[in-house]
């Protein structure tokens, strides 16, 4: 149901002040030109009615306003201006004719002409507020729909640049990433990435060092936009110009160093560096969820975590390397916070028991294969809730 706006009690207390003077005038000018014989009379008749109608229709001018929002077709919005102007018309003639007898003890019979002039004059105040407040109402119920349209248009351009902006970002992101998987000895891998409704700031990597040498990175910038995509762009230039046979710590602490020297305010990148060589793999990371190893042999899932800062968060962090033998059949899990923080439609975490789980299930299939059950089991876990953050995966097969 419609609220009903206040009454302008101002307003009519304003055309209460120029009805006043007016009405008087008025009775003046019929006892002048001889049409009512009483002066007095004539001047309470006409100030009754002049004050009653001008004042009465200012009061409740807001009532009768159209409103700019109104979403009905001009012709109901029509009739219930009328229908409510003849309301108003009605019951302000009924209380002029009321205090009129009230005041003045007048037999409205016997003074019938003074009466029906007079009413003559409240009809033509109420017309010519009536117009002057239709023409008002429109005028403005027209601004308002201008300033809606302009709005609307406004808002529609905003999110236009945003998607445009979404989208180039979300291009920028992606064309960091390698077009396709590397082709090495003893080795498959495979890659994949869901990116939230924001661009975030997941990466991955790879690429063969001059000691042969399979080098991968996989890493998650803080924040989302074009902050994050600078980091990204840093890291990777880091990444890809790092030197060959170096160890990984310090190849951590030079790309913390150079993404530090960004200088972006609580701007980091949680980071995880591997070598691959036959046999064996060498990881080093800060920030990043524990990377997990199945051993076909026994078909267990073990965390190799690395507890150090993100990259570009300390100037003198620390990390350390970490090697881990590999088997035929082995396989490693790399991925970003995004998987054990995705949310459920109740709010639930899939959480890292979740992970091992759907890890060790997949894990005797080939890369591709684990990358994609992970993905389904994410997918089943958050229903139609929408990620809030990129998810990340990379499996390593050892061949």
């Amino acid at each position: 149901m419609t609220r009903l706006p206040p009454p302008d009690f101002r307003a009519g207390l304003r055309a209460l002040a120029k009805a006043v003077p007016l009405g008087a005038a008025v009775g003046v000018l019929l006892k002048a030109v001889g049409m009512v014989p009483q002066l007095a009379g004539a001047i309470v008749v006409s100030v009754v009615f002049s004050a009653v109608m001008w004042g009465g229709f200012e009061t409740l001018g807001p009532w009768l306003a159209l409103r700019g929002d109104d979403v009905r077709s001009p012709g109901a919005v029509a009739r219930r201006t009328l229908l409510r102007t003849l309301l108003v018309f009605t019951g302000l003639v009924a209380l002029s004719i009321v205090l009129i007898r009230i005041v003045t003890g007048f037999n409205l019979a016997s003074n019938a002409p003074v009466v029906f002039l007079s009413f003559l004059i409240g009809l033509c105040i109420t017309g010519l507020m009536s117009a002057f407040r239709m023409t008002a109402s429109l005028a403005e119920a027209a601004q308002e729909r201008a300033k809606a349209e302009v709005r609307r248009l406004t808002l529609e351009a905003e999110n236009a640049r945003k998607t445009q902006e979404l989208e180039e970002a979300r291009a920028l992101q992606l064309s960091m990433l390698p077009a396709a998987a590397p082709d090495v000895p003893g080795f498959v891998l495979a890659f994949g990435m869901r990116t939230a409704t924001e661009v975030g700031g997941d990466y991955y990597d790879w690429r063969i060092g001059a000691d042969g040498e399979l080098k991968l990175a996989v890493g998650d910038a803080t924040g989302h936009g074009a902050r994050a995509g600078l980091v990204v762009v840093a890291a990777k230039t880091l990444f890809q110009t790092g030197g060959a046979g170096g160890a990984l710590d310090v190849e951590m602490r030079r790309v913390s160093d150079g993404v530090r020297s960004l200088r972006l305010s609580r701007m980091n990148m949680a980071l995880a560096l591997a070598t691959l060589a036959p046999g064996r793999a060498r990881i080093s990371a800060g920030g990043m969820p524990p990377v997990l190893h199945y051993r076909a042999a026994d078909g267990s899932v073990a965390e190799i975590p690395m507890h150090a800062p993100p990259a570009g968060q300390l100037a003198r962090a620390a990390y350390r390397e970490e090697e881990v033998a590999l088997a035929p059949g082995d396989r490693l899990l790399f991925f970003t916070d995004g998987l054990p923080e995705l949310q459920s439609e109740a709010g639930e975490l899939f959480g890292y028991d979740r992970v091992h789980d759907a890890f060790r299930r997949a894990a005797p299939s080939d890369a591709q294969a684990v990358v994609d059950a992970l993905f389904a089991a994410a997918d089943a876990f958050r229903g139609t809730r929408p990620p809030d953050d990129d998810l990340t995966l990379v499996a390593v097969a050892v061949a």
